[in-house]
C-alpha cells in the first residue's frame, strides 16, 4: 500500500507530558488531549481522497457468495430432534435456542417466548492505535461478512470470538489478535466488557479494547487494514452502512464532552459527583422495579414461533425476526466454505436519541430498558429503539414513548440521521435509521419514570464502567464522534 502523496504536515510535537492523572470519568488528561487532536487535526497518514479510493476498491471487489437455504439443509449444523434447537456439530460457536420470559413491573406483567442466540463466550472487539507523527491513528480493516448490506464494512482491527482465537473452527488465527491477548497494562487505553443486543443474545458480552502500540511496532499492515485518524473516521461514520457495528461500539468510548459551539465543559467536582450519584440511584431504582424471569427452552416448545414454508424459523404474525440458513463461500476467510444460521429482520428499525443543552453541556434522554438477554436486566438505552412493524396493530405491545416523533416528521429538529448496519456475522442485511433530535428550548417533556436526562459526562462514566450502556445506545453515541 502506498502512502498518499499529499497530506497536511504533521503538527509540532510537544515536550513529554507529565505523569498521567487517571480520571474516573474517562481517559487521563494526556490521552484526552491526544484524542481531541486526532479528532480535529487535518493531518493524516493518508489523504481523504486516498481513503475514499481505498474503500471504493474494496466495495467493488466482494469475495463472499451468499445463498439463503432452509435451516435443515445447513452443513455441520443440525436441528436437534428433541428440542428443535439449532446447534453446530462441534458444540462450539453458538446455539439458537428458545427462551420463555415473564416481565413483571408495578404496571403489570408481560409474557412471551422467542428464539435467542446462546453464545456463552466472551469475544474480543479490539482496535489498535498508534502515534504517527504525533497524531493518534486507529487501525481498521475492510472486512466482509455474510450478513453485510455493503459487501465490506470498516471493522475493528480484531473481531474474534473465543472459538475464533482458540481455532475451534479449524482455521487460522485472526490477523493481529496477538496484540489483544494479555497486553501490557500500560498499552491498554480502554478494555471493558460491553453487552451485545439483549433482545436477541442471551447473556452475551464482548470485551471492547483499544490497545496502543509503540511507535516502532507494526510499521507495515496487511493489505486489508488501514490507519485512520478520528477526524477521518468521524467523516466516514456519516456514510450509510459503512462503519461496522462492533467498530461503533468501541468508538463510543472516545466521544468526549463538548459544550455549546464545541466548547469544552468543566463542571465542578461537587456538581459532577452529586449528579452522578443521583443518576446511579435512579438506575438502581429502575433495576429494582423490573423483574424478568427467563427460562431456556427448546425451539419446538415455543407457542408464538414455528418453521415456516421456506424452512425458516419465524414468528406466526411475521413480526420481530426470522432465523434463516445461509451457505457462504469465500475467497479470503479462515474457512473458505461454510453454512450457518443467521437472524433476518423484516424491516428497517429506528434508533433515536433526543438531546438538549443544559448548563453548557449536552444531555441525552435515555431510558432504563429491560431486556431478556441482559444479566442485569436493565441497561441504559437510547431514547428509542424499535422496529415500527412490531408495534403497529399489535394489541400486546403499546407503542414506545416518542414513537411518532422518531418514526416520522415529528416536532423536534433533526440534528443528524443516517443508516447504520447491524453486524453481519449474526444478522442478515439489517440496518437501522439512526436519528438524533434536538429538544427546543422551553419545551418541557413529561417523562415516564424509566426515562431520565443524562449528561455527556455521566454517559462517559457509564461507558468506562462497562456493561451499563446497551449496544443500541453505544451505536448512536458513536455518531457524535
Amino acid at each position: 500500500m502506498k502512502r498518499a502523496r499529499q497530506a497536511p504536515s504533521a503538527p509540532k510535537r510537544k515536550s513529554p507530558e507529565p505523569e498521567r492523572r487517571i480520571d474516573i470519568l474517562g481517559f487521563d488528561q494526556q490521552t484526552t488531549r491526544e484524542i481531541r487532536l486526532s479528532r480535529t487535526t487535518e493531518y493524516a497518514l493518508y489523504s481523504d481522497r486516498y481513503v475514499d479510493d481505498w474503500i471504493a476498491g474494496w466495495l467493488a471487489t466482494p469475495r463472499l457468495s451468499i445463498e439463503s437455504i432452509p435451516l435443515g439443509e445447513m452443513r455441520r449444523w443440525r436441528i436437534e430432534p428433541g428440542t428443535g434447537n439449532i446447534r453446530h456439530d462441534s458444540g462450539m460457536f453458538f446455539t439458537v435456542t428458545g427462551v420463555k420470559a415473564r416481565h413483571r413491573t408495578a404496571a403489570g406483567e408481560l409474557k412471551w417466548d422467542q428464539p435467542i442466540i446462546d453464545q456463552p463466550e466472551i469475544g474480543i472487539l479490539g482496535i489498535l492505535v498508534k502515534r504517527i507523527n504525533g497524531v493518534l491513528h486507529f487501525c481498521l480493516q475492510a472486512k466482509e461478512e455474510p450478513g453485510n448490506i455493503n459487501s465490506v464494512q470498516l471493522s475493528p482491527t480484531v473481531q474474534a470470538t473465543y472459538s475464533n482465537y482458540t481455532k475451534a473452527h479449524g482455521g487460522s488465527l485472526p490477523p493481529l489478535v496477538e496484540f489483544f491477548l494479555n497486553p501490557p497494562r500500560d498499552r491498554v487505553l480502554f478494555a471493558k466488557l460491553q453487552t451485545e443486543d439483549g433482545g436477541r443474545f442471551l447473556f452475551k458480552s464482548n470485551r471492547n479494547m483499544i490497545i496502543q502500540l509503540a511507535d516502532h511496532e507494526l510499521r507495515e499492515l496487511p493489505g486489508e487494514f488501514i490507519w485512520l485518524t478520528l477526524r477521518q473516521i468521524s467523516n466516514l461514520i456519516r456514510r450509510d452502512n459503512l462503519i461496522h457495528a462492533c467498530t461503533r461500539s468501541i468508538l463510543a468510548s472516545l466521544v468526549l464532552s463538548r459544550g455549546v459551539s464545541g466548547r469544552r465543559t468543566n463542571p465542578s467536582c461537587r456538581d459532577t459527583a452529586a449528579g452522578l450519584a443521583e443518576t446511579i440511584q435512579w438506575l438502581d431504582d429502575q433495576r429494582s422495579a423490573n423483574h424478568i424471569l427467563a427460562k431456556r427452552v427448546g425451539l419446538n416448545t415455543l407457542k408464538e414461533w414455528n418453521l415456516d414454508g421456506n424452512g425458516y424459523f419465524s414468528h406466526r404474525e411475521g413480526r420481530f425476526f426470522r432465523v434463516i440458513g445461509i451457505n457462504v463461500s469465500s475467497a479470503g476467510r479462515e474457512v473458505p466454505v461454510w453454512s450457518q444460521p443467521i437472524l433476518a429482520n423484516p424491516e428497517c428499525g429506528i434508533i433515536g436519541l433526543l438531546t438538549k443543552v443544559h448548563r453548557g453541556e449536552r444531555h441525552f434522554l435515555m431510558q432504563a430498558k429491560a431486556e431478556v438477554g441482559n444479566r442485569s436486566i436493565v441497561q441504559l438505552a437510547p431514547t428509542v429503539q424499535f422496529t415500527p412493524g412490531n408495534y403497529v396493530g399489535n394489541e400486546k405491545l403499546p407503542k414506545p414513548f416518542l414513537f411518532d416523533e422518531f418514526s416520522g416528521d415529528g416536532r423536534f429538529p433533526v440534528l443528524r440521521q443516517n443508516y447504520q448496519a447491524e453486524e453481519g456475522a449474526r444478522f442478515f442485511q439489517e440496518t437501522h435509521l439512526h436519528r438524533i433530535l434536538q429538544l427546543p428550548e422551553g419545551v418541557d417533556l413529561g417523562l415516564p419514570p424509566e426515562f431520565n436526562w443524562i449528561s455527556e459526562t455521566q454517559v462517559r462514566f457509564f461507558l468506562h464502567l462497562g456493561e451499563t450502556i446497551n449496544s443500541c445506545a453505544r451505536s448512536i453515541i458513536s455518531c457524535l464522534l
